[in-house]
């Protein structure tokens, strides 16, 4: 299929020109989010998920309560002068999205009936791991998958088990563009809600949050993927 172009990637070309014109200098803070906003006439989902890509490779830091930071000038990472600007197949990646939504979501309540001591030390493990890989997407995305490949797990149903592995492994790189476009932040908020439900023994309430996250998640790529044609635009005369 024909994706269409990313605007995340538009945002992150005019973050490269800004650092590599000098506009923005190592250490200072870079534009507020409502700046930005405002200025480049995109969404706050654009700026977030082009934001994450950058402090995934070190260039910029961002700080709770304080703004994003440049912390470098060094974006050989990204791979410029390839030409090869990533462009997302949204539809698959809504796909794999919807299937989760209908198995995890009922599955999420079992796995609370049923879960052990052990479940609960490894769901803690998996979400610490996630924390510490902020920043590197690689592993941030295998624990987010281990995350959620325990639950399944813990419900004692092997088929159920076997489909999600099955859907993550012949789904792969969709995990890792749902990272590269949206970055950390939610899927830390959500698995924590989530592991406290389980710590709580509350089948009902991490059923609730299993299907708001998941749905979340589906209805940021029906976003990123409906935006406005209005933000080409504007980036274009950029």
């Amino acid at each position: 299929m024909v994706n269409k172009p990313n605007v995340t990637q538009q945002v992150l070309d005019y973050f490269i020109k800004q650092i590599q014109n000098g506009n923005w200098k190592i250490g200072e803070k870079i534009y507020s989010e409502s700046r930005l906003t405002k200025e480049l006439g995109v969404s706050r989902t654009s700026i977030r998920a082009a934001i994450q890509q950058l402090v995934g490779i070190g260039a910029m830091e961002s700080i709770h309560g304080k703004g994003t930071f440049l912390r470098s000038d060094d974006l050989s990472s990204l791979g410029l002068g390839k030409h090869n600007k990533k462009e997302y197949d949204y539809v698959d990646l809504s796909s794999l999205l919807e299937f989760r939504l209908i198995l995890e979501t009922d599955s999420c309540y079992h796995a609370v009936k049923r879960a052990t001591k052990e479940t609960i030390e490894k769901l803690h493990y998996y979400l610490q791991k996630m924390k510490e890989s902020i920043g590197s997407p690689d592993e941030f995305v295998q624990f987010d998958r281990l995350f959620h490949e325990e639950i399944i797990h813990a419900t004692g149903n092997k088929l159920l088990e076997r489909s999600l592995k099955n859907a993550f492994a012949q789904k792969e790189e969709r995990l890792h563009d749902f990272n590269e476009m949206f970055g950390y932040k939610d899927g830390i908020y959500y698995h924590t809600l989530l592991l406290k439900a389980f710590e709580a023994k509350n089948a009902s309430r991490a059923k609730r949050i299993m299907k708001t996250h998941l749905q979340k998640a589906i209805d940021d790529i029906y976003y990123e993927n409906n935006t406005d044609a209005e933000e080409q635009d504007i980036l274009e005369q950029i």
